[in-house]
């Protein structure tokens, strides 16, 4: 085990202590004194000396208060301390240093963030060098909570239970080997945690136990489909059935053809055959008047469509020409912006001149050498000029880019001009057509306004009345006929769906034998849901006996408790100290929980191997502190109003 003891603690202007020596020369001590006296200031000595944090793990400003509480200028706290090493010395000494500084154009100083120097063995050492050098020896955390006695029971519960369960090292797969009956969840804990595979099991318990308890009304529904179906069969055979079909499709046939005969003689064939001569005649006299009118209008359509085309084609060239120089006017405008801004930017580049604040060291404040001055002035004229050269040439290549879009631009307007002409005599030769072919439409005549449309049509409308009154007189008997075949055709409509759910029968049959071997399985599943809830139950009671065992046998007086099994079997994690029975967070007196505090260092110091000087304050509330491996400094309340040190021999 590595050890660490304090030989000596020298404190100047720290918190309430202008200058403090503190000798316990590697042993115990007693540092005794009334409240507010710097009992504790020693502790925070220490631990600012080594972490720059106070006994609460705060970060610490270490500045002695005026009366109004604010911090006393120009004094610097400073701790230095001797410790052993397994038996090597090294002096640690740690200075918070004011810094101020004067700002440009002020003559006052202003102070800034404090520094902070370290030094090891009289070495000046680098704050990262001074946190290496401890970090050989053990975890800042780590060293921390060995330090002060009342840490550990200060920390985050959950950070204290990462340590405990740490420290015992026992996993699952031990627990589980420990218990032969929890063999069963060995290939449970490879996929998933303990708890994980809780939730999926009472996950798939919920949705067994819902469709174990929906498969009662879903066999009953089969059940009753099944003998609804076989109610309306009724005691009928599939052949009787069938041979009932037979008969009503018989019974439609001779219908039908009845009503066909009716259809035959209610209209006569002469007249059905007269009014298809009389359509044809009327088609191929339409077709000989239009084919006569039309031949005088094909050819202005010809004309018309060509002379479109033509205007169509001209528009179209007037459009991509207008585009063009729209794009070559745009890019005429982006350039003019362009040289207005190269021409604002060679004025600035004109009028920039070397910034004499140059001259002057940023840090020192101090004006440069003369000829390191010269350099840069000489740089600075270079590069304006150069930056100027540049400018103007780029300026005279823009102008003239610029005198080239006024050439195509005035080119696209000459050729824009001439084709808004052509446009405008095509469009008047294409208006001079469209109206001449109007006028001809115009007064050529319907076939429909002939004499010979009216004399055809007159023939068709008396024959059609012929036609109509043959077969009014048998339209009673064709409706009679009509409904007989619809309820013949319901007839057999009916028997097909009797036939149809006779056959179906035995689906219902088969349907309920599959529900029911459901429900079999199902509650089988469900057994081996619940015989797996059992086995975690179990290991829940052996994990929380074995990690409890582990930690406690570590302890002498504290118990600590690292599990709360819930109704559901689940287990809630916590971490709840305890001393015979009394939880060390709310009911346990001072004395104990000091007790317990030496009894929880001592067992840090075993598991990480390292023992440091301890810090235990208020030991006026223990008749007898409990012993420990560490050098042990006692911080006791008294009514001596200055500190008193005593060492033990």
């Amino acid at each position: 085990m590595k050890k660490i003891t304090l030989n000596s603690l020298s404190l100047k202007h720290f918190k309430g202590l202008d200058s403090f020596e503190f000798e316990p020369l590697g042993k115990n001590a007693m540092v005794s004194g009334q409240n507010g006296s710097g009992k504790t200031t020693l502790a925070d000595a220490l631990l600012w000396l080594l972490f720059g944090k106070d006994t609460r793990g705060a970060k610490l400003n270490p500045k002695p208060l005026d009366g109004n509480n604010k911090e006393k200028l120009g004094l610097e706290p400073t701790v230095e301390a001797e410790i052993v090493i397994d038996g090597t010395t090294a002096i640690l000494k740690r200075v918070q240093e004011e810094k101020w500084n004067t700002p440009r154009g002020q003559l006052e100083k202003v102070r800034g963030s404090d520094t902070t120097k370290y030094m090891i063995d009289g070495v000046p050492t680098m704050e990262k060098e001074w946190k290496a050098y401890f970090e050989k020896i053990s975890a800042e955390n780590i060293l921390q909570m060995l330090f002060d006695s009342t840490f550990f029971m200060k920390m985050n519960w959950k950070d204290r239970r990462e340590i405990l369960v740490n420290m015992t090292g026992l996993t699952d797969e031990e627990i589980i080997a420990k218990d032969p009956g929890l063999k069963g969840i060995e290939k449970i804990i490879k996929d998933h945690s303990i708890d994980d595979y809780r939730k999926i099991l009472a996950s798939q318990k919920k949705e067994l136990k819902r469709q174990i308890d929906g498969l009662p009304a879903r066999i009953q529904e089969v059940t009753d489909m099944f003998a609804k179906a076989k109610s309306d069969i009724g005691d009928l055979s599939p052949e009787e059935i069938q041979e009932q079909v037979f008969e009503y499709e018989a019974d439609v046939s001779n219908l039908q053809n009845k009503l066909n005969s009716f259809a035959a003689g209610s209209a006569s064939l002469d007249f059905q055959q007269e009014l298809s001569s009389l359509k044809v005649k009327l088609a191929e006299a339409q077709s000989a008047y239009l084919s006569s009118t039309n031949m005088e209008t094909r050819s202005l359509q010809d004309d018309l469509n060509k002379q479109q085309r033509i205007v169509n084609e001209i528009r179209s060239l007037r459009d991509e020409e207008e585009n063009k120089k729209d794009k070559v006017i745009k890019q005429f405008y982006e350039l003019e912006n362009f040289l207005t801004e190269h021409r604002n930017k060679y004025r600035t580049l004109k009028e920039t001149a070397f910034d004499e604040h140059q001259k002057v060291c940023p840090t020192c404040s101090q004006e440069l050498p003369a000829d390191q001055i010269e350099e840069m002035i000489s740089r600075f004229n270079q590069q304006k000029a150069t930056d100027m050269e540049n400018n103007i040439a780029e300026g005279k290549a823009a102008k003239e880019k610029l005198l080239s879009f006024k050439a195509t631009i005035a080119d696209h307007e000459k050729e824009s001009v001439r084709l808004e002409k052509s446009l405008s005599a095509a469009e008047d030769t294409l208006n001079k057509i469209n109206a001449e072919l109007i006028f001809i439409e115009g007064s050529t005549k319907k076939f429909e306004d002939t004499a010979q449309f009216k004399k055809i049509q007159d023939e068709i409308n008396i024959t059609q009345q012929k036609i109509l009154n043959a077969t009014s007189d048998t339209a009673a008997e064709e409706q009679e006929l009509k409904e007989q075949i619809r309820q013949k055709r319901v007839l057999i409509a009916e028997a097909q769906a009797k036939f149809q759910r006779l056959a179906s029968l035995s689906d219902y049959e088969d349907r309920i034998d599959e529900l029911k071997q459901e429900d079999s399985k199902l509650k089988a599943q469900n057994q081996d849901v619940e015989r797996y809830l059992f086995l975690l139950d179990d290991f829940t009671r052996n994990k929380v006996k074995c990690l409890e065992e582990s930690i406690n046998s570590k302890f002498e007086l504290v118990k600590f408790k690292l599990f709360n099994i819930l109704k559901n079997g689940g287990l809630e994690e916590v971490c709840e100290a305890t001393y015979n029975g009394i939880e060390y967070g709310t009911s346990l007196n001072t004395g104990a929980r000091i007790n317990c505090d030496l009894d929880i260092i001592n067992t840090l110091s075993k598991e990480f191997g390292l023992s440091v000087p301890v810090f235990v304050d208020n030991t006026e509330s223990v008749n007898d502190l409990h012993p420990i491996n560490s050098q042990m400094i006692e911080l006791r309340v008294t009514k001596n109003k200055n500190l008193k040190v005593e060492v033990s021999e």
